[in-house]
């Protein structure tokens, strides 16, 4: 087994903990003294990337729930953007990503272990619905703005160097070639009779947008750029308490973080749920329009204003992510075999829909 392959076992956790003191750094970090009991470690993942554990700690009147990190090589970007926004923007982002308790980097052959604030994710907590959406928006519309335009350009040395940034020229020299390469897939996929059958009515389209490069709608950046998560489903989002009516989220796997288009995240969050679940698809047109119309309210109590209609934002943020990123992964992972393209149907409605719309 290679050294990125190897388990992180539970006395490696335990002995390094000791070894660390991490008790008395967690004891610090949450204002009470906390102790470790024989079985309060349990692995909740472990792979060539990273071992994840919840460590569970006694304190004087209650208990105190952490997750561990322990990141085993630092070979993918994904990997130190994660690192990174856990390290350098925890006061930025204060409130919107769980509370880190402890860094500690070369622990044995492990770059980094991080201890953080275990916040329970919504899934498993109840059976969502897309009307939950309404109570995430809100928290989104708080992360985005702390971050938005001229506060990222403010605080930007920060992450120089490390984030990625939609207007760099490697992030566009990125984007060039991933067009190209989705043509190339295009082609080829219109040698398949059955793929052939879901891509001819909007293949002229497509090739016409992805002939234009970059933005085909400029809109999108007019509308401004915040930091934006890129992975909003229900394991990357935590809540203290669901009962509220208000819900108090946290945003967490950070591996996807980049300052981009603010729009981006809402079709991230509300898109890609509707795209795989065809039991909702009813209520897509209602939830996703009134979710754009409240995450633009919410932005208008920040001092943020969008000049375009929120709907119709949400749709141009649409088109462009399918087209940067969603069409290129949907073909490629169907024409190797990895697995299927089982959003193409979906998408090439979506394009057939609103390219009228937007006269593409």
């Amino acid at each position: 087994m290679s050294v990125n392959e190897r388990s992180i076992s539970d006395k490696t956790v335990r002995r390094n903990w000791r070894k660390l003191k991490l008790t008395s750094k967690v004891s610090k970090a949450v204002g009470d003294s906390v102790v470790m009991t024989s079985k309060s470690r349990t692995c909740l993942k472990d792979s060539f990337k990273s071992s994840i554990w919840s460590v569970q700690l006694q304190g004087s009147e209650k208990k105190h729930d952490v997750i561990l990190k322990i990141f085993k090589t630092m070979d993918r970007t994904e990997s130190l953007v994660e690192l990174n926004m856990l390290r350098k923007a925890q006061t930025i982002l204060r409130g919107s990503m769980p509370e880190v308790y402890f860094l500690e980097r070369n622990v044995g052959s492990d770059p980094w272990w991080i201890g953080m604030e275990h916040v329970k994710p919504i899934r498993g907590q109840l059976v969502f619905t897309p009307y939950h959406f309404y109570r995430i928006i809100p928290a989104l519309a708080e992360m985005h703005a702390k971050t938005y335009n001229d506060k990222f350009k403010a605080q930007q040395k920060h992450f120089a160097g490390w984030l990625p940034q939609y207007e760099s020229k490697a992030n566009g020299l990125e984007r060039r070639q991933r067009r190209i390469q989705t043509k190339a897939l295009l082609q080829e996929a219109m040698k398949r009779a059955d793929l052939r059958k879901v891509l001819s009515p909007v293949h002229r389209t497509l090739n016409g947008m992805l002939d234009k490069g970059r933005l085909f709608s400029p809109e999108l950046l007019k509308a401004g750029q915040s930091i934006v998560h890129s992975d909003l489903q229900t394991p990357n989002m935590g809540c203290k308490d669901i009962s509220r009516s208000q819900w108090d989220i946290q945003f967490f796997d950070w591996e996807g973080a980049r300052f981009a288009p603010c729009w981006f995240d809402v079709v991230n969050l509300i898109g890609v749920f509707f795209a795989y679940r065809k039991d909702f698809r009813g209520k897509e047109e209602e939830v996703s329009r009134g979710c754009a119309e409240l995450y633009a309210h919410e932005m208008g109590k920040r001092g943020i204003v969008f000049k375009e209609e929120p709907y119709r934002l949400f749709k141009m943020a649409y088109l462009q992510r399918l087209l940067e990123h969603n069409l290129y992964f949907q073909l490629s992972w169907e024409l190797t075999g990895i697995k299927k393209g089982v959003l193409l149907p979906v998408y090439m409605q979506k394009v057939q829909q609103w390219s009228k719309e937007f006269k593409l």
